[in-house]
């Protein structure tokens, strides 16, 4: 899950910080991971180059950043960053969209490219052997689209579809609603994939000119990860993308989002629906934050695994839902805090009710030092998992650079997290779990639970879901 990426870490700092701990309880450290050096190079032209050498399959991933997302969207024309990114294989100066296609399939090279708010991510997976072809159609899709008139309108259907599909499953739109709803007019508020009204103002010259002002190597991370040798592979990338031109856009990080004071709750009217799906939270932290170790800890404890506080009460004793989770979205600028579950329509009171006492029996008992040690146990044996192989580490390696985060600093965080005490779980509930100001967005139906919502703040605001937008 997005946020998580200060888990990376290694080093002898972590090593020692354990070893002390263990040595004053007369236990032996725990292992923990490690993430592996990767060098790290800047091209003459501006592109940054990161390589991460790991030889146990003859497999190679690369991924293209960009420091642009979908806050670089203008607005009203929310999701130009994620079509122009989708639009990048459909036709080259030199190839078809069906010769693209087919350049893929030949070498089985996977292919995928998708944008969240703070970056583009184009990636590739293939096979060792394969690596000449495979930098041959990547490059060519990254330097030389021409996105076809055809190829665009095609697109921009088919994302207004998806969108209308969507909106047939609660579960797949209520963030979206919970951001707009949190965020308002602030550029995290936006859908990275755009909406109904948005996509339709969007046309191919407008494409054009989103690829041209934001493709740039000055504006680029390429990370590579797999069995490869570094010097080697920096001369292919140099060879390769050594005469792609341009600076990085002038550009403003997103301002700093103002938490929701008070309380705030969205209904959207699901006419259809058999259950309530809700969502509640506040502004959260950004990718910097001091105290993210501690408050993974907690979190981690509050509604963060199966056996978690909050899904502990939802779901195991209640039964009123089949899942029950909290989380922090780690963005450039604060992202989200989200408490998130779903429950029959009848269950929708008992079900929100609980967990509010369960957010402030939080607030009230906090977590003893066995819970304390009990999670960061948990988050060491579930790091390895998450970064292990070549996609997940060519990934980390571009999000690190994005969030403008060094390898060390990710070592010291973690070491911050062994290191989480009683006191700094108290501080952590205070500051960063709210209690009585909170957005909440609820998408069920109108009928039956118009005025259970409105139990939950002085005034309720309310959307149809066949309504365009968010």
């Amino acid at each position: 899950m997005k946020g998580n990426l200060w888990k990376l870490v290694s080093s002898a700092a972590l090593l020692i910080a354990l070893s002390a701990a263990a040595a004053a309880q007369n236990t032996a450290p725990a292992q923990v991971f490690q993430l592996p050096a990767f060098q790290h190079v800047k091209l003459p032209n501006g592109l940054t180059l990161l390589l991460l050498e790991k030889h146990e399959l003859p497999l190679i991933s690369i991924e293209l950043a960009l420091r642009s997302g979908s806050v670089t969207d203008p607005q009203g024309k929310e999701g130009l960053a994620s079509l122009t990114a989708s639009l990048l294989r459909k036709g080259t100066a030199s190839r078809s969209s069906e010769q693209v296609s087919s350049d893929l399939d030949f070498i089985g090279m996977q292919y995928n490219a998708q944008v969240d708010q703070d970056g583009t991510h184009v990636s590739a997976d293939f096979l060792k052997k394969d690596l000449d072809s495979a930098l041959a159609v990547l490059s060519d899709v990254v330097l030389h689209p021409t996105f076809p008139e055809d190829e665009a309108k095609k697109k921009i259907a088919q994302q207004q579809d998806s969108i209308r599909a969507a909106k047939d499953e609660a579960s797949r739109v209520l963030q979206l609603y919970f951001m707009k709803f949190l965020y308002g007019d602030h550029p995290y508020g936006r859908p990275a994939n755009g909406d109904e009204r948005s996509l339709a103002a969007i046309s191919r010259d407008d494409i054009a000119n989103y690829y041209r002002q934001n493709y740039a190597p000055g504006n680029a991370i390429l990370a590579v990860a797999g069995d490869f040798d570094s010097a080697a592979m920096q001369s292919k990338i140099a060879q390769t993308f050594g005469n792609w031109n341009g600076k990085a856009p002038a550009s403003a990080p997103a301002p700093a989002p103002k938490p929701v004071s008070g309380k705030r709750v969205l209904l959207v009217d699901k006419p259809d629906a058999t259950q309530t799906y809700f969502m509640i939270g506040n502004i959260g932290i950004n990718h910097t934050n001091p105290d993210r170790g501690y408050i993974d800890v907690v979190n981690t404890l509050f509604g963060g695994r199966f056996t978690s506080l909050f899904n502990t009460e939802l779901r195991i004793k209640s039964g009123y839902s089949y899942g029950a989770y909290s989380f922090f979205n780690e963005m450039k600028s604060p992202g989200p805090f989200i408490m998130y579950s779903f429950t029959k329509n009848a269950t929708t009171e008992p079900a929100i009710d609980r967990s509010f006492e369960v957010l402030g029996r939080l607030h009230k008992d906090g977590f003893t030092p066995d819970e304390l040690v009990s999670a960061k146990k948990y988050i060491n044996g579930s790091l390895p998992p998450e970064y292990e192989t070549t996609p997940q580490l060519a990934h980390t390696m571009t999000t690190l650079e994005l969030s403008g985060i060094t390898r060390e600093q990710f070592n010291q965080n973690l070491v911050k997290l062994q290191g989480t005490s009683e006191a700094d779980s108290r501080r952590m509930i205070d500051t960063y779990f709210p209690d009585q100001n909170y957005a909440m967005v609820l998408i069920g139906k109108a009928g039956e639970i118009q005025k259970i919502a409105a139990k939950y703040a002085p005034n309720v605001a309310t959307k149809k879901i066949s309504d365009p937008g968010f």
